[in-house]
């Protein structure tokens, strides 16, 4: 069943509850309210019959027998305002009627009338016709019924209780019928966003029509599924430039691989310092082929290992690499460290720091030296290189993007990016500038552990 229809079920059911309850209600109280009316008006007549000296019912049990029916005869005169009567001697006998044939007589009237005290009201049925019957002692012995037909009320409150039912059925199916053009109003944007994921789902488009979003709830859903969908289109087209840079970068080691490993097929006889030489650059490229590899596997997974967080120390793992990138290249790294306490992932930390020191190397020329400054949520690795050009700046973090001066030396174009991505995901930032004295400088900030210091010390 649909949401629309369930709504409208729903509102349907609880209004004919609650139709149910006032309906229920209102008989009740009516019924009562009737029946009270009824019994007053025959508290009025009893009242008449109570005198001291009984002379109200000799008046009245006189007139009645007089006109007496025989047993099982009709009503024998039209009652007296409404109001039929009947005379109970002592031993319970009947001595006389008005305005009925006789009205049924219990042990109850019977010891009233043998006491001449008391009454009761009760109602009973006489030949089909319903009577409210109030029975009350007199002084002198004996007891008086006076009735009243209770037909005509019953007639009512049955046309009453009809009309409560219909009000409760048309109730119930209008409400029916308002919620569910309530709820198909409400429920259109989600009936909408339901047709555009299926739309994705059996074409895999990213570029359906999103319904208009409004402030309500559904319209909520409606933004959140519209970003949604920009980021999946926004990471459809990051995995398709991925693929497509990853194609162009692999086929120039491949085709250096294939080139040279021909030649070695082809003149097995050549020269030993030839041969040597080819080898060396078959070694070099399967290096950087394996190292653009696993760049490539850190970038589209996103995973990095699924290293866990733990605490650690930024000045320990910056002394860490600038030792390595000193044994590997024989450079003069210097650094300058104070204790910086922080929460996250080491080897992606060690990755990132390594990649802006092993930059830094690369880009700057000996004898000169790479600085690098370690402060509590704070790292900087400064070159004295020429620097970065005015027009490379803003795509140094995009991947394989090599600048004009960079394309001649070893690399894959995608180290910097990697270093974005790590620090992104420690909740920081990497940027990049030239030092006033030329040299580049590159800079990790960790806003959320920068407050030991107002502002981060200039490398030297």
């Amino acid at each position: 069943m649909r949401l629309r229809g369930k709504i409208a079920i729903a509102m349907a059911v609880l209004t004919a509850l609650t139709a149910i309850i006032v309906a229920v209600s209102t008989y009740v109280v009516t019924n009562n309210r009737v029946r009270s009316e009824v019994d007053q008006y025959l508290n009025s007549y009893a009242q008449r019959f109570q005198d001291p000296d009984g002379r109200q019912a000799q008046i009245t049990c006189s007139q009645g027998a007089s006109r007496r029916l025989p047993q099982g005869g009709q009503r024998n005169d039209e009652s007296i305002e409404g109001v039929a009567f009947q005379c109970i001697e002592r031993n319970g006998g009947v001595v006389a009627t008005i305005g009925v044939a006789s009205l049924p007589v219990n042990g109850r009237d019977e010891a009233i009338a043998s006491n001449g005290r008391g009454k009761q009201i009760r109602t009973v049925q006489v030949s089909g016709d319903t009577w409210r019957v109030e029975t009350v002692g007199v002084a002198q012995g004996g007891a008086v019924q006076i009735a009243r037909d209770y037909g005509e009320t019953n007639r009512v409150l049955s046309a009453l209780r009809i009309w409560l039912s219909f009000i409760v059925i048309a109730a119930a199916a209008i409400s029916a019928l308002v919620g569910w053009l309530i709820a198909r109003r409400a429920t259109k944007p989600l009936v909408q966003l339901t047709d555009a994921a299926e739309e994705i789902a059996s074409t895999g488009r990213l570029d359906v029509d999103v319904p208009e979003a409004g402030k309500d709830e559904p319209g909520r859903l409606a933004r959140a599924f519209a970003t949604m969908l920009a980021a999946l289109g926004q990471s459809r087209e990051q995995q398709q430039q991925l693929v497509q840079d990853a194609g162009h970068e692999l086929r120039t080691p491949l085709t250096s691989l294939r080139t040279n490993v021909e030649t070695l097929q082809r003149y097995p006889d050549l020269p030993t310092e030839t041969r040597d030489s080819i080898l060396a650059d078959l070694e070099s490229e399967t290096r950087e082929l394996g190292s653009l590899v696993d760049e490539l596997v850190q970038l589209a997974t996103d995973t990095w290992d699924d290293e866990p967080e733990e605490e650690l120390s930024l000045d320990q793992i910056a002394e860490r690499v600038v030792e390595r990138t000193r044994r590997r290249t024989g450079r003069i790294v210097e650094i300058d460290a104070q204790p910086a306490p922080m929460v996250g992932r080491p080897r992606e930390l060690t990755r990132a720091i390594g990649n802006l020191v092993d930059n830094a190397a690369k880009f700057s020329n000996a004898p000169s030296s790479v600085e690098v400054i370690v402060r509590p949520g704070f790292v900087s690795v400064r070159d004295h290189g020429p620097g970065i050009a005015a027009e490379d700046q803003p795509h140094l973090f995009d991947r394989f993007y090599r600048a004009a001066d960079a394309r001649s030396k070893p690399g894959s174009g995608l180290g910097l990016a990697i270093v974005d991505q790590i620090v992104r995901s420690h909740g920081g930032t990497v940027t990049a500038g030239n030092a006033p004295d030329g040299g580049a400088i590159f800079t990790i900030t960790f806003s959320s552990l920068t407050s030991s210091f107002d502002t981060p010390p200039e490398p030297r």
